[in-house]
C-alpha cells in the first residue's frame, strides 16, 4: 500500500511535491473510499486534473523513473533511462540532484525509502526508515547515505558486509536485495508490483490480459467485465495459430527470420478472437460470429488490454497507476473503473488506483472525496504544482459543492488560459 510519493526537482516541478494517499479526516465516503491498515486510514484511489504540459503525466513520470532506477541502478553503465531529468527553467535547479521518496506498508511494516539522484547517475543519499504499526511505536533508520558514506541501522545487518560493494551511480537497497537481503527485497519486490500505465497505445500492455485469459478462473472475471461494459462482446477466445494459417493470410511471414519461422512452426502464434451475437432480417438470434481483435474499437482493444492489469492489482492488493485513463474510454466506463476499486466488495486487500485525466464528469462527490482529487498548474516561472481539493481556500470546498462547474469556471486554479483574440483579426 502506498501513503504517499515525493519528488523534487524532476521535470518541471521545481519544488518539493508530494501525493498523500492517506486519508484526511473528511467523513465523505468514508466507508467506501476508505480503508484502515491499523490506525492508518489510506485512500482506494485518487485522480489528477489539469490543463495540458501542467504536470500531469510528469507525476506519474517520476513515480515511474523511480521505479526503473531503484530495479535497474546497477545497470547505469547500460542505459542513459535511469538517470533524473531536473527542472530546466532555474539556473540552479538544472544542476541540482532530483530527488524521489515514497512511504509504503508491507507486512504491517511502515517503510520510507528515498534518494537523490544527480544529473550523472551518481547517488547523491539515500535513506531507508521503518516504524511497525504498533502503539508508541516509533521511526527507526535502517540506513542513511551521503555519496560513499553509508551508516547503518542496528536492525539492517542485512548490509553489513555490502557498503564496499556499492558503486557511486548504484542504489544501496538494489545492492543489499542482490545478496538476498530480506528487508531490501521487499522494498524491490513493492516496487515490481508497482503497475505503472504511462503509454497510451495499449499494445504495450495488452499481452498481460491475454496471458490471463489461459486461465480459465481469470477468464471467466475478464469476460465478466467486458460483459458489463456493454461493449457487445459475448466471449473472448483464446486462439492457437499454425505456420501454415499465417502464411496463407500473409505471404510476408517467410520473410522473416529463420529462428523466428522454427519458432512458430513449433508452438504457433497465440492470438485472440471476440465472439459477437448475430441476428436474421427479423432481429432473431442466429448463432455467432467471431472476430479478430483487430476488428474491435480503439476503446474496445484499451478495455481488453487494462483488464488484465485491473484484476492483478485488484486481487492481489497491488497499486495501479494509469496516464490518461479516459482516452478512449467512455466516461461511463471510467467511472466503473473508479467503483470496482472504490468498493468493498471487490476491493477487500487495499488495491489503490491512481490516475490523470480530462474528463470532467468524473468530478463528482458522489464518486470522489475531495482529498482524492488532485490538480497541476504552472507558475509564471514554469514551476509546475501539485495540491489536493480539501487544500484548496484552507477547507472552502464543502461536500455537497458541485465540482465540475467549479472547476471549469477555474474557481480550483488548474484550467488553461485560452486567448483567441488574434484569429478575430
Amino acid at each position: 500500500m502506498l501513503i504517499y510519493f515525493g519528488l523534487k526537482n524532476y521535470k518541471c516541478f521545481k519544488g518539493e511535491t508530494t501525493l498523500f494517499m492517506e486519508a484526511t479526516k473528511l467523513k465523505n465516503l468514508k466507508d467506501s473510499n476508505v480503508f484502515d491498515i491499523d490506525k492508518i486510514s489510506l485512500l482506494k484511489s485518487a485522480v489528477i486534473y489539469g490543463p495540458n504540459a501542467s504536470g500531469k503525466s510528469s507525476v506519474i513520470d517520476a513515480l515511474k523513473k523511480m521505479k526503473d532506477i531503484v530495479l535497474h541502478s546497477l545497470d547505469f553503465g547500460i542505459s542513459k533511462n535511469y538517470i533524473a531529468e531536473p527542472f530546466l527553467l532555474n539556473t540552479k535547479s538544472q544542476s541540482e540532484a532530483s530527488l524521489f521518496e515514497v512511504a509504503i506498508i508491507i507486512d504491517n511494516i511502515k517503510y520510507r525509502y528515498g534518494f537523490e539522484i544527480e544529473t550523472n547517475g551518481i547517488i547523491k543519499k539515500e535513506w531507508l526508515f521503518q516504524k511497525k504499526l504498533q502503539h508508541k511505536s516509533r521511526e527507526i533508520s535502517l540506513f542513511q547515505r551521503e555519496y560513499n558514506s553509508i551508516t547503518l541501522g542496528a536492525s539492517f545487518k542485512e548490509g553489513k558486509s555490502l557498503i564496499d560493494k556499492t558503486r557511486e551511480n548504484a542504489l544501496f537497497v538494489t545492492v543489499v536485495a542482490q545478496f538476498n537481503g530480506e528487508i531490501s527485497n521487499k522494498i524491490l519486490k513493492w516496487f515490481k508490483e508497482l503497475n505503472i500505465l504511462s503509454n497510451l497505445k495499449s499494445d504495450e500492455f495488452e499481452h498481460f490480459s491475454f496471458e490471463m485469459l489461459k486461465d480459465n478462473d481469470l477468464k471467466e472475471n475478464i469476460v465478466t467485465i467486458i460483459k458489463e461494459a456493454d461493449v457487445g462482446i459475448y466471449d473472448i477466445i483464446n486462439k492457437k495459430i499454425t505456420y501454415e494459417e499465417l502464411k496463407s493470410k500473409n505471404k510476408d511471414i517467410e520473410k522473416l527470420p529463420d529462428f523466428i519461422i522454427d519458432k512458430i512452426k513449433e508452438k504457433g502464434v497465440d492470438t485472440i478472437e471476440t465472439k459477437h451475437i448475430i441476428y436474421d432480417e427479423e432481429n432473431n438470434f442466429a448463432g455467432f460470429k467471431n472476430f479478430n481483435i483487430d476488428r474491435e474499437s480503439d476503446g474496445t482493444k484499451k478495455l481488453l488490454a487494462l483488464v488484465g492489469s485491473l484484476l492483478d492489482t485488484l486481487f492481489n492488493g497491488k497499486v495501479l497507476v494509469i496516464d490518461e485513463l479516459d482516452n478512449s474510454l467512455h466516461t461511463s466506463l471510467v467511472r466503473a473503473i473508479v467503483k470496482l476499486f472504490n468498493s468493498n466488495e471487490f476491493n477487500r486487500l487495499g488495491a489503490q488506483l491512481i490516475f490523470t485525466t480530462h474528463d470532467t464528469n468524473l468530478l463528482d462527490q458522489e464518486l470522489f472525496r475531495r482529498d482524492q482529487i488532485y490538480f497541476t498548474q504552472k507558475d509564471i516561472y514554469g514551476a509546475s504544482e501539485l495540491y489536493s481539493l480539501v487544500e484548496y481556500g484552507k477547507g472552502k470546498a464543502r461536500d455537497d459543492l458541485v465540482l465540475e462547474k467549479n472547476y471549469l469556471k477555474g474557481k480550483f486554479g488548474a484550467t488553461p488560459h485560452i486567448n483567441f483574440s488574434l484569429l478575430d483579426e
